[in-house]
């Protein structure tokens, strides 16, 4: 009983409304009664005491635990709905909101390339409108010669056919010509025109009855003709037609037209007759007469209501017109009249104007008539779009006639009236250019010879909008599209979850009975202290391991307080008892799991340092290096070494760090932003060149096996695959990239930064690798639009979002690229830089021996030409130079040269004067322009430092005067030094991008001028006029102070000019000879015997003066092969672009690979020969001709290739 009794007891406890609210809550087993089923089975099968009641709290303990799970859980649940439900709208709207501007991104590209195309045809359009003509009026006055007539006397033979011709092309409705005619010409123009005028009529007649290509002109044989020059005002005349106009001339009377089609007196009326504009006070056929220039009219035909006298005139105009167009043609819309003068000697110019009309000179000459083409402006901008590209407006502005616009449907034009009817909304959108503009741009890019453009007669602006017509072909249902699939996605998704959370609630009902179950059998068989045992999950310790990490760490850490691993390793080395000397111990060495390893090449520094001296090298390498590694201190990156102009480094050791990839991705970064900005200022003193540098970056994520190398030199060192594959990435990069491999990218990407990569298109061929997928990897491009962050050095795991859902393959790209403008103004600036120090040396021999200054018009002794009198340039240069004693230079300088300061009106006048020297050279040149003006500028500049520096070769020099002997004072003047690198620089002024013997077969007005090396008299005479200008008085006095400084100066320029004609057969036999009597007669110690023979000392010193600016004109030839490779593509392109525009007899291609060995065999290496024989180059000659013979053995290997080459790229 007592027993049965307590089995009851347990059961009523277990019942009781206290202990059972807890099943109750719980959400899963809602069912309370599973509890207290499963806890009354275990008190009767398990036969317990009324004692062992306590284990029943227990019991009730765990389920009231799990209860609480599951709420947790459903919380949980509905949470995750939530943010489901929000990602679904953020998505969907993001979607929408990228798909839409995807579309008005589409649509606003599409308007501005189609915006760009209609202005650019109507400038094509109208410059072959104007070259046409040009033809036209070149062939009248050349046939009016011919046939012996005498303007305005004149009738074109066949002028219906040749006329017909630029119709067509024009697009003109119309053309015709108007003579001048003189107050005391007009009788006899009229008696004239009543002699030939129903001839050419008749004949013109003839000529369009037999033209089948247009139908609709109509033929009319009966017509009226008036002999009189007459104006619209003849109508209301009482005989008209027999008076004629009753004001002063000259008269411009209509002549012949076609088509002919003489509705109505076809000749004679005067075009002076015209309304003048009310804002010019003129018409277009004066303002032409005037200006000399080609002339474009108002638009008529579209005129106010309130202008009575333009209505009039319009009407006489539809009128006249009706008979020229179609049937059915709306003839009241905008046209205009394009007036091109016709001079009486067109026909004996071969060109007018040059380039933008800069030197347009023809305000002397007489004309006799004017060439007008009628032409629709809506025949301006037909048939320029294809079919599908509607809706793009476009609106013409005019100061003297009204507004109006058209819209352009494909090929199709639209007039919408008079007025401004472009939409609003779109004004920021707005693409405009006044129509001379566009015609002058045409002409630039073209061989136009014709005249300018009058830019000041009431110009037409062009203004090109896009329409709501035009956008909404561009808008799609897409974007609700894709809101629809992203929703139906995220639906789909959140039924899957429900159903599966359904079934995985059922189960956890399930193990939660036999939870309880279990439980309650634990609880019943074992003690609390064993349950507790049991019931709890023991996790397993991991083994405390000696790391001898801390070794290496230590020295890593020890390393940091230098500025590299190297510095602290020559420390160790210098210790006897150093780490180096211990190689029985352990070596210090670990496997870092996860690391990124950079690797950094400074791309084209090869050739950019075979052009320099080794100080400019070591200049720029120490600028860069250090500013990367105090990058690389900031972002906690480890520089590991330097090779060359290599960089390595690597982040993640010695203190591991889950972010490396990312860290190391914002240190390349930054280097690469900084190297632009060093490379930038270091131009001005390192050359042209050195801003093209650029970096280019591998990285590479992975184990790397670290440690101390020890020996002779410890140095800390990376090995292992990850090294070699980050050099792979370096190699197989690209100049201003930074190329990383798929598993940095992947760590990329898990830190949050996908939008820093873009894949690259094809997979790169590492060595040893095979075949790689690579990412290119640019920061900037992510949503924090910056590199640096300035929150911390080190940034931690924390601060890298995993948000990011772009993959690395979903990433594009983007290229800049540098104008030529902007590479011109470095040019200057390097220029006045380099010129500047060339000054200051001069000040500064001056300022030593006290010499003093006077203004240009104050100083009477310097007499200043810009041609010696009945001496041509080349006639000047002499054999022979003197050049300034060794006396003169024996002073005792008081001023540090550091410390000379130019005046600053020299230093504008330096940059006016180069910047002019700049924009005379055309860039239309492949290989004469300022650029490669530089270029021999730095080379000559090279040379002179290699003659003023004591290299191993002069070794033997015991003192100043021994070497101011060996290098012939070229060392020692400043002014010498100058004027030779001011050859240098205007060298090729105005090179016309032939040869002088092709100028000469030209008779180009420059041959006929200089005759012989006629190029570079020319190049000197600009230059030195130009320096002679008062303009530039003070840096004239700066450069040269008296008389004798002038001459030498001139002398020196004059010879270095005249030097670079290295074609010229007579220079070629006077400096063998001259060669041969200064170096060959003489042993080779002539150069110390100065005092002794002064006259052949001096001959020396100008052929070394010569044969600098020689070698430093095909400089390319002797340097790095990429130099000459970029040079001779240059050169090609320039003579190949000759003979495609008819300036050369010969292709050259058809000879450059035999002609550039031979040009190597017959001057460039000889040349480089003599510099050696010189001796005053030190080992700079032997580095010419080294390379010299490099490049020809490269281009004898792979010259016809790269000819091959090169002829494709044209």
């Amino acid at each position: 009983m007592g027993s049965t009794a307590a089995k009851m007891t347990s059961l009523e406890a277990a019942m009781k409304p206290n202990e059972t609210t807890i099943y109750n809550d719980h959400p899963m087993l809602d069912d309370s009664s599973i509890v207290d089923d499963e806890a009354s089975k275990i008190d009767e099968n398990s036969g317990t005491t009324e004692s062992d009641d306590g284990n029943r709290p227990h019991r009730l303990q765990h389920v009231q635990l799990a209860a609480h799970e599951t709420k947790t859980v459903r919380r949980l649940k509905y949470l995750v709905f939530t943010l489901l439900f929000c990602s679904m709208v953020a998505v969907a709207l993001t979607a929408y909101h990228f798909t839409t501007k995807q579309e008005i991104d589409e649509f606003e590209k599409q308007y501005y390339e189609n915006a760009d195309k209609v202005l650019g045809t109507m400038g094509k359009n109208l410059e072959r409108t104007l070259q046409a003509s040009d033809a036209f009026v070149t062939s009248v006055t050349s046939m009016a010669e011919a046939t012996n007539q005498t303007w305005p006397y004149v009738v074109v033979e066949d002028f219906a056919v040749r006329a017909e011709k630029i119709r067509s092309l024009a697009n003109a409705v119309y053309v015709s010509t108007y003579h001048l005619v003189q107050p005391e010409q007009r009788y006899e123009w009229q008696n004239f025109t009543a002699k030939t005028g129903n001839k050419w009529i008749n004949e013109s007649i003839s000529v369009i009855e037999n033209y089948k290509d247009v139908d609709y002109w109509q033929i009319i044989w009966n017509y009226t003709s008036w002999d009189v020059i007459w104006d619209y005002d003849e109508y209301d005349k009482e005989n008209p037609g027999e008076e004629g106009v009753t004001y002063e001339g000259p008269w411009l009377p209509f002549w012949q037209i076609q088509p002919t089609i003489p509705t109505e007196p076809l000749y004679n009326w005067d075009l002076m007759s015209a309304v003048n504009t009310e804002v010019m006070n003129t018409s277009a056929a004066k303002a032409t007469l005037q200006s000399h220039k080609v002339g474009i009219s108002q638009a008529y035909l579209i005129s106010d209501p309130d202008d009575v006298d333009r209505i009039k005139e319009d009407i006489a105009v539809e009128q006249f017109l009706e008979g020229f167009l179609p049937p059915g043609t709306n003839v009241m819309q905008p046209i205009s009249d394009i007036y091109y003068p016709i001079f009486e000697d067109a026909h004996k110019d071969i060109k007018v104007m040059d380039g933008k009309g800069e030197n347009y000179t023809t305000n002397s000459r007489k004309i006799v008539g004017l060439f007008a083409l009628s032409v629709y402006w809506k025949d301006t901008i037909r048939n320029i779009l294809p079919n599908g590209s509607n809706g793009l407006r476009v609106v013409f502005t005019n100061p003297c006639s009204p507004t109006f616009t058209y819209q352009i449907n494909g090929p199709e034009v639209v007039f919408l009236g008079t007025g401004d009817f472009h939409e609003k909304q779109y004004d920021d959108m707005e693409v405009s250019s006044l129509m001379t503009e566009l015609g002058l741009f045409a002409i630039e890019d073209s061989f136009y010879s014709g005249l300018p453009i009058n830019e000041d007669f009431c110009p037409f602006t062009i203004h090109v909008y896009p329409s709501d017509e035009m956008k909404t072909s561009y808008t799609t249902k897409t974007p609700l599209l894709f809101c629809l699939v992203i929703s139906l996605v995220f639906v789909a998704t959140v039924l899957t979850f429900v159903l599966y959370d359904f079934w995985v609630e059922r189960r956890q009902r399930v193990v939660m009975r036999s939870a309880v179950k279990t439980s309650a059998i634990v609880s019943s068989l074992f003690p609390e202290v064993v349950r507790d045992q049991l019931m709890s999950s023991q996790e397993n310790q991991a083994l405390d391991e000696t790391q001898p990490k801390g070794r290496l760490t230590s020295f890593l850490n020890e390393g940091k307080k230098h500025d590299n691993a190297f510095e602290f390793s020559q420390k160790c080395n210098a210790s006897p008892h150093g780490i180096v000397e211990d190689t029985s111990t352990k070596p210090i060495a670990e496997l870092f799991p996860e690391t990124t390893v950079f690797f950094a090449d400074i791309a084209g520094f090869t050739a950019w340092s075979s052009v320099r001296e080794p100080s400019n090298v070591f200049s720029l390498l120490e600028t860069l290096y250090s500013a990367f590694d105090k990058i690389a201190r900031y972002h906690g990156v480890f520089k590991v070494e330097t090779i060359g102009d290599s960089y390595v480094a690597v982040c993640g050791l010695p203190e591991p760090r889950d972010n490396h990839a990312v860290a190391m991705a914002r240190f390349a970064s930054k280097c690469l932003q900084r190297m632009k900005v060093l490379t930038r200022e270091l131009e001005l003193s390192l050359g042209p060149g050195t801003a093209d540098l650029s970096l280019r970056v591998g990285m590479h994520s992975g184990p790397t096996i670290a440690g101390v190398l020890r020996g002779e030199r410890a140095r800390f060192q990376l090995f292992g695959d990850t090294v070699n594959t980050a050099s792979r990435m370096e190699s197989t990069s690209l100049p201003g990239k930074i190329q990383v491999s798929q598993k940095t990218a992947e760590l990329i990407i898990e830190n949050g930064k996908g939008s820093w990569l873009t894949a690259r298109e094809d997979p790169v061929n590492a060595k040893g690798k095979g075949m790689l997928q690579t990412y290119w990897l640019d920061p900037s491009r992510g949503k924090s639009g910056s590199v640096i962050s300035s929150t911390a050095d080190v940034e931690t795991e924390s601060s890298f979002g995993r948000d990011d859902p772009r993959s690395l393959h979903n990433i594009s790209t983007s290229l800049t690229k540098e104008s030529k403008e902007e590479m011109i103004e470095r040019l200057i600036d390097w220029n006045v830089v380099l010129f500047e120090d060339l000054l200051k040396d001069i000040v500064h021999q001056c300022s030593s021996q006290s010499m003093t200054r006077k203004a240009c018009q104050q100083d009477e002794r310097i007499t200043e030409t810009l041609q010696l009198d009945g001496i041509s340039i080349r006639d000047e240069a002499m054999k022979t130079i003197s050049m300034p004693n060794f006396e003169s230079f024996q002073y005792k300088s008081h001023v540090d040269k550091d410390s000379v300061r130019l005046e600053s009106i020299v230093l504008d006048q330096l940059r006016s004067y180069i910047t002019a020297i700049a924009h005379l050279y055309s860039t239309e040149h492949a290989f004469h322009g300022f650029e490669h003006a530089s270029h021999v500028l730095m080379s000559t500049v090279k040379l002179l430092q290699r003659v003023a520096t004591r290299d191993v070769k002069k070794k033997d020099i015991i003192n100043q005067k021994w070497y101011y002997d060996y290098t012939y004072g070229l060392g020692s003047d400043p002014l010498t030094k100058f004027g030779v690198a001011f050859s240098a620089l205007i060298h090729d002024v105005d090179h016309q991008g032939v040869s002088n013997n092709q100028l000469v077969k030209e008779a180009d007005p420059i041959a006929i001028i200089y005759g012989k090396s006629c190029m570079e008299q020319h190049s000197f005479h600009l230059a030195w006029a130009l320096l002679m200008e008062p303009t530039y008085c003070e840096l004239r006095r700066c450069i040269y102070n008296n008389q004798v400084g002038y001459t030498r100066f001139r002398q020196v320029c004059v010879n270095c000019l005249i030097a670079t004609d290295i074609f010229d057969k007579d220079l070629k036999m006077f400096r063998e000879a001259r060669w041969d009597d200064a170096f060959h007669e003489v042993g080779k110690d002539a150069c110390y015997e100065t005092s002794s023979n002064e006259e052949k000392w001096n001959r020396k010193a100008t052929i070394v003066m010569e044969y600098i600016i020689q070698a430093s004109d095909v400089a390319h030839t002797m340097q790095h092969w990429h130099v000459y490779r970029r040079w001779n593509a240059r050169l090609f392109k320039e003579m190949r672009t000759a003979y495609n525009s008819g300036r050369m007899d010969k292709d050259p291609a058809a000879s450059w690979y035999e002609s550039e060995l031979s040009f190597f065999d017959n001057y460039v290496i000889p040349l480089a020969e003599k510099l050696r024989e010189c001796e005053v180059f030190g080992v700079a000659c032997d580095e010419f001709l080294d390379f010299a013979t490099q490049n020809r053995r490269e281009w004898m290997e792979k010259g016809k290739t790269l000819v091959e080459e090169m002829v494709k790229e044209m």
